[in-house]
């Protein structure tokens, strides 16, 4: 009998133990090769000083170099470790053996193009929240913590030539959408579908586990909210890859309108578009629209809920 029968044979606190040792064990060995690497390429200046002065085009490479080898270890690596362990095939472990048809994916887009104005009032509440004065300490840490995500994707987003905004899109919109949902959606919800009976549950602790991950206080409703979208995707549809275009769709869009902005328009115009009252019919229109979208996209979805 070799490993991975044994492994099925477990029960799913074992399952759950040997999920959080590879994830853990795989995020390690990224954080040891990101680190050697990093030695190797000279990043004193940027470990000393802080990513703010991160100045030149090679320092914002090296710190690409390091996010794309963290985004690997983190998220890739332990999902396809964890499918090959628990599955007999990794595609069909991660439901990537089967997708729907183009209409499902133009859909998929109608759909997050029409929540756009409710999602970008969602982010408008979600960032102006205040902890009660007992809680200053903890809100204090909380926007250094966000100040320093921003200062990251900002360095991430570096770079004006057409290379750069494509290198930019493959780590910042493609490995998220690949490795992310490989694991959130391929390993974690499956794990908490089996474990609570619920699915509906299980995807919304799915999103939750998604969104909290990204230690970013300030944006944790609207990440939530699009992690449980996700959710529901994968299990309506029977196939990741539904998941992954959106997740791609949606970070692409952000990668491009911070482009757009820097050279032409003004980002908060963007980031603001359904939060004005002058606007909220806009809301109204897009939230009927996905509704309409989503009943179609249900229709489309032939497979049965995935178990």
């Amino acid at each position: 009998m070799n490993i991975s029968n044994t492994i099925k044979e477990y029960n799913y606190y074992q399952k759950t133990a040997i999920i959080l040792f590879v994830i853990l064990a795989s995020m390690l060995i990224g954080q040891v090769l990101a680190g050697l690497v990093g030695m190797l390429v000279n990043l004193e200046l940027i470990i000393e000083s802080g990513l703010s002065e991160a100045k030149t085009t090679a320092d914002y490479n090296t710190v690409k170099l390091l996010q794309f080898i963290s985004a690997i270890f983190t998220f890739v690596v332990p999902a396809l470790i964890i499918a090959k362990l628990f599955g007999d095939k990794i595609s069909k472990y991660l439901y990537l053996n089967t997708s729907p048809k183009i209409s499902y994916y133009i859909f998929t887009i109608l759909f997050f193009f029409a929540i756009l104005p409710a999602m970008n009032i969602i982010i408008v509440w979600n960032s102006s929240l205040q902890l009660p004065e007992s809680l200053s300490g903890l809100e204090q840490s909380l926007m250094e913590m966000e100040e320093s995500g921003k200062k990251m994707t900002e360095i991430m987003l570096k770079g004006s030539s057409v290379g750069q905004l494509l290198i930019n899109l493959l780590l910042m919109a493609l490995l998220p959408a690949i490795g992310e949902e490989f694991l959130f959606r391929g390993i974690i919800q499956k794990h908490l579908i089996v474990w609570t009976k619920k699915p509906h549950l299980a995807i919304l602790l799915a999103g939750i586990i998604f969104s909290a991950v990204h230690f970013q206080f300030y944006g944790f409703i609207p990440r939530v909210i699009l992690g449980v979208l996700f959710g529901y995707l994968v299990y309506y549809s029977g196939s990741l890859w539904p998941a992954i275009f959106a997740h791609f769709f949606n970070n692409a869009m952000a990668v491009l309108s911070f482009k757009l902005g820097g050279d032409s328009l003004d980002a908060s115009e963007i980031d603001s578009f359904g939060t004005t009252s002058t606007d909220f019919y806009f809301v109204f229109i897009g939230l009927v629209f996905a509704y309409l979208i989503g009943k179609q996209l249900f229709k489309f979805s032939k497979n049965k809920p995935i178990k």
